[in-house]
């Protein structure tokens, strides 16, 4: 029975590995490690004690009994190894990526040169393997997203095979999976709303470092995935300046060809304090874009229509984005001080109308609102503990709000049935109906739907990552506190409970008129203005903010073959 009891918890267990379907923690790797062998180029005989150094970041190691070394915790991006040895030229590879959570090799054929000390140095350009033996997706490199010409995170997820996006380009479905089901990380903060599974957060192009889609095979640090993960680096400063600008815009085409298309963005990153001794302990990088539209979807809509100048009548989108990050390496001061701090944050906002279809030939200015932004914050302690170990820290602060409302009244719900501001409507909370042929609406008729939310989330992360020979083992912990607060109702007929006492109108409207579902926000009646203002409250009644709290821990063995990798974890 034993044997049985056992066997069935394996079965269960692996089953859990090859799906990824944990419901636990959420650590999201944002470093990746370095592994190789040094030999020599003559008699193929490994090198002890050979030394490998990674250029403009405080990172290395020594070679091995085998000749073998492993350099981890190493940042996003692309950098160049040295490795040298005495009587020996040295070799020099330049363009090695590292990816999040992947394993780059890099291999050195030494050359004797019969001098104690060698003086010439041989540089080769680093390849990736075309299929990565510890990777299920695809890894988008900074080179594909500065030529593809595609913008936006799930746009350029897209391009993997297994994604495929809608026909509006506004969401990815991942092995056939939901929308809801595709997690969006960035820098290591889960982006996802946990009302309805989507991400609004928006990265420039000159932001983004590198994209990686998971498809499949996730490991057991990846918790509450579905069907897909997309996790998102930006870029980091160097001790080098560098930056960008963008403009695009199709405005000075002909109006048969113009879709009012504008995208304005700048870039800047380097060292915050530009001395020699300084430049390497602190650095930045920032990004900023703004996009205006006067067609939302030009590819979804455009050739549906014949219009006179290509313009769908208010369908506009407006979107601001900002990216930083701020990196402090405290090694650069003290060889004794192998910590680093890292901060970031990345804001987003968007306003866009929906297109109505029946709104369109008389009442285009009533096209519903949407209006939603997205920020996150992380700080994060780095610290290698020696050449085999080190754990990281990180605090994360996630915060999205939505509201869908008409673009005039908003939230002064009153509104949307006042016979005194809606010209036309002649009933208190009455509607103003189809022209005579029964297709089109009439003008001034005011959509009665109002929605508002706000969600957000305190987390802590903590993660360690131990190299044993072959075996790179990581365990740590993730806990998450949301506040979520939602109101949804149609707002018309409040109007007529106008003259009842405050305490009594909304529950009156419940009842009576229409649905209307709502906790972490209550309608207080403000008397100067005759408005039912919502606001937000933290009370501890039934209309009281929700508050889920997710945890969980993890422990993995990342096993690593020349050809094949294995992930045994809980």
């Amino acid at each position: 029975m034993n044997t049985i009891i056992k066997l069935t918890l394996l079965i269960l267990f692996v089953v859990g590995l090859l799906t990824g379907n944990s419901y636990g923690s959420h650590k999201h790797g944002t470093t990746g490690k370095i592994t190789g062998k040094i030999i020599d180029a003559k008699d193929k005989a490994p090198l002890i004690g050979a030394t490998v150094k990674i250029e403009g970041i405080f990172s290395g190691a020594i070679t091995d009994n085998n000749g073998e070394f492993t350099i981890l915790n190493i940042d996003v991006g692309t950098y160049t190894i040295t490795a040298s040895y005495i009587g020996y030229d040295p070799e020099k590879v330049s363009e090695v990526k590292v990816s999040a959570d992947l394993t780059s090799t890099v291999n050195f054929f030494l050359n004797p040169t019969g001098n104690e000390i060698a003086t010439e140095e041989i540089e080769l350009v680093g390849k990736r393997n075309a299929i990565s033996p510890d990777q299920s997706g695809r890894i988008i490199s900074q080179e594909f997203i500065e030529n593809s010409g595609i913008r936006g995170i799930e746009n350029i997820a897209a391009t993997t095979a297994g994604a495929v996006q809608d026909e509006k380009g506004t969401a990815v479905n991942i092995r056939g999976g939901r929308v809801n089901e595709t997690a969006i990380i960035i820098d290591g903060v889960l982006t996802t709303n946990p009302l309805d599974g989507k991400s609004t957060q928006y990265v420039s192009n000159n932001s983004l470092e590198e994209l990686a889609v998971l498809t499949g095979g996730f490991s057991a640090e990846y918790g509450n995935i579905m069907s897909g993960v997309i996790n998102v680096t930006t870029k980091s400063g160097t001790d080098k300046f560098s930056g960008a600008l963008e403009g695009v815009t199709d405005e000075i085409m002909a109006n048969r060809i113009s879709q009012g298309y504008n995208i304005y963005n700048a870039a800047l990153g380097g060292p915050l304090i530009p001395t020699k001794k300084l430049s390497g302990f602190a650095n930045f990088f920032a990004g900023y874009e703004s996009n205006f539209s006067r067609v939302a979807y030009p590819s979804w809509i455009s050739d549906q229509l014949e219009l006179p100048d290509n313009i769908l009548p208010d369908f506009t989108l407006n979107r601001c984005s900002f990216n930083g990050k701020l990196n402090f390496d405290l090694q650069a001061l003290n060889q004794k001080l192998p910590i680093q701090l890292k901060f970031g944050t990345g804001l987003s906002k968007t306003d866009r109308r929906i297109f109505a279809q029946t709104y369109m030939m008389f009442n285009s200015q009533r096209n519903p609102l949407i209006e939603e932004s997205s920020n996150q914050y992380h700080g994060k302690i780095n610290h290698q503990i020696n050449s085999k170990f080190f754990y990281e820290m990180q605090f994360n602060h996630f915060d999205a709000s939505f509201m869908r409302g008409d673009p005039e009244f908003r939230g002064n719900i009153y509104s949307y049935g006042d016979t005194s501001k809606v010209i036309g409507l002649t009933i208190p909370g009455g509607g103003i109906f189809f022209d005579e042929y029964g297709v089109m609406f009439k003008h001034n008729r005011v959509g009665n739907y109002y929605k508002q939310s706000n969600s957000s989330y305190w987390g802590l992360n903590l993660n360690s990552t131990y190299q044993l020979k072959n075996n790179e083992i990581k365990f740590g912990g993730d806990y998450k506190y949301n506040t979520i607060r939602f109101l949804e109702m149609n707002p018309a007929g409040l109007n007529k409970f106008l003259g009842k006492p405050a305490g009594e109108q909304l529950s009156a409207f419940n009842g009576r008129v229409a649905s209307a579902n709502y906790y972490g926000y209550v309608t207080i009646f403000n008397s100067s203005t005759g408005m039912l203002e919502i606001q937000e409250t933290n009370s501890t009644g039934f209309n009281a903010p929700k508050h889920p709290v997710i945890a969980g821990l993890y422990i993995l063995d990342k096993v690593e073959f020349k050809d094949f990798t294995m992930n045994v974890g809980l």
